[in-house]
């Protein structure tokens, strides 16, 4: 239920988002976009060999300039895949997957016609996860983390650059939570401090 509740929380605040710079100027635009993500977790000693997943992320953007200048705003509401595969003293690996529906807001410099830099702070909701956890022989080994032993709120920042061709858009986007990823303090003493890191390069159409 808190799952939904705050889905639809991130889905008000994309639409009045939208609503507000839609009305505000005439060279609004918006659109889909998709592609893959490179996730990985940082930020923890007890860690280590950490290696990335490969996933997707996809969802809508709008466009909204700034005036008459290079400067434009945009937020977007994407679904994306994170986590990682990661190593432990204990000679233990944790496959860790987490989904989260993730709200950005970038501002983006149109530097000259289709090139562009971008920088912006996202959050995002926790949607689903799933973990496994192997010991030294890869053998399953029995530890049961739920939904609700992660934060369900994620925040942090990210930078990225692109090219706008026409309605067509290519973006690569580097983004570094905030937050870490345990709620629980029993997840908090096996995982540490991990925190979500990607890259994304994305394809998206404008209308």
């Amino acid at each position: 239920m808190k799952s939904i509740k705050y889905l639809i929380v991130f889905s008000l605040v994309f639409t009045c988002l939208q609503s507000t710079f839609a009305q505000m100027n005439d060279g609004a635009q918006f659109g889909i976009k998709a592609g893959i993500n490179g996730a990985n977790l940082y930020d923890d000693a007890k860690a280590q060999d950490k290696k990335s997943r490969i996933g997707y992320t996809a969802g809508v953007f709008g466009q909204f300039p700034l005036g008459q200048g290079r400067f434009s705003i945009r937020p977007e509401l994407l679904f994306s895949a994170k986590g990682s595969s990661l190593s432990f003293q204990s000679d233990t690996t944790q496959k860790l997957k987490l989904s989260y529906v993730e709200l950005p807001v970038s501002i983006q410099w149109h530097v000259f016609g289709f090139l562009n830099v971008h920088t912006g702070f996202y959050a995002s909701l926790l949607a689903d996860s799933n973990g496994k956890l192997k010991d030294a022989n890869g053998n399953a080994v029995s530890l049961d983390f739920k939904n609700s032993d992660y934060s369900n709120i994620d925040y942090g920042w990210h930078l990225g650059t692109g090219l706008d061709l026409g309605n067509l858009g290519i973006h690569l986007r580097v983004t570094r939570g905030l937050k870490g990823i345990a709620k629980d303090q029993s997840v908090k003493d096996y995982l540490g401090s991990l925190k979500n890191a990607t890259w994304a390069l994305t394809v998206g159409w404008a209308f």
